[in-house]
């Protein structure tokens, strides 16, 4: 999923990237990749989600990451997602994968976004790293219960979003607002990115 090299830049770039963000809680020790993304609770693309996560390196192959919501202080430990390479998706079996989504849109639209990473960095990281990956996310905080104190319920799968059109502009122009970035020039910079063919079996929500 990544080369020596980019391992040893995300390491030095987001940690950097991480002390300078406008929050109190950094997330976990050992967080070498901050990203913040739009998630939503599959069979509900309406149930819209802003989400940070705070990512470490198991191998080259998987990344696993705490989520944390955006809308309330402190920030609600939502959930969990889980981040594969295409080749270690591959090895799934088709009821599996059904559980899992691309990441393909998020890059190449701008949304999945690394705050305060210089683009060079993050073109490398977006391209190399995670274009081609797959996540597995569970929200134990439920979006029904984000009001509430405690998180009640059974947790929820969520998914990414996949095209155009699928995501309110009001909720990414709110989101860039907070971070202080532009989701337009992000994509605009990544232009160049290639989408990878979609393995079959992720994104089920689609069908």
């Amino acid at each position: 999923m990544h080369s020596a090299l980019t391992l040893s830049i995300l390491v030095l770039f987001s940690r950097l990237a991480i002390a300078a963000l406008p929050f109190g809680n950094i997330g976990p020790e050992g967080t070498v990749l901050f990203l913040n993304g739009f998630h939503f609770l599959s069979g509900n693309a309406s149930a819209e989600i802003s989400a940070n996560h705070y990512c470490t390196i198991l191998s080259d192959d998987f990344l696993q990451c705490t989520v944390y919501t955006t809308g309330t202080t402190p920030a609600h430990l939502a959930g969990i997602e889980y981040i594969i390479s295409p080749n270690l998706f591959a090895t799934l079996p088709m009821e599996e994968r059904q559980l899992w989504h691309s990441h393909s849109y998020e890059v190449t639209s701008g949304f999945l976004i690394e705050p305060h990473m210089p683009s060079s960095i993050d073109l490398s990281i977006m391209s190399n790293v995670l274009v081609g990956t797959y996540g597995k996310t569970a929200h134990t905080w439920r979006f029904d219960a984000q009001n509430k104190t405690v998180p009640e319920g059974i947790p929820e799968l969520v998914m990414g979003y996949t095209e155009d059109g699928q995501i309110t502009p009001d909720f990414v122009t709110k989101r860039d607002v907070l971070f202080g970035v532009n989701s337009t020039e992000i994509r605009e910079q990544r232009e160049n990115i290639t989408k990878p063919v979609l393995i079959e079996g992720a994104d089920s929500w689609v069908s």
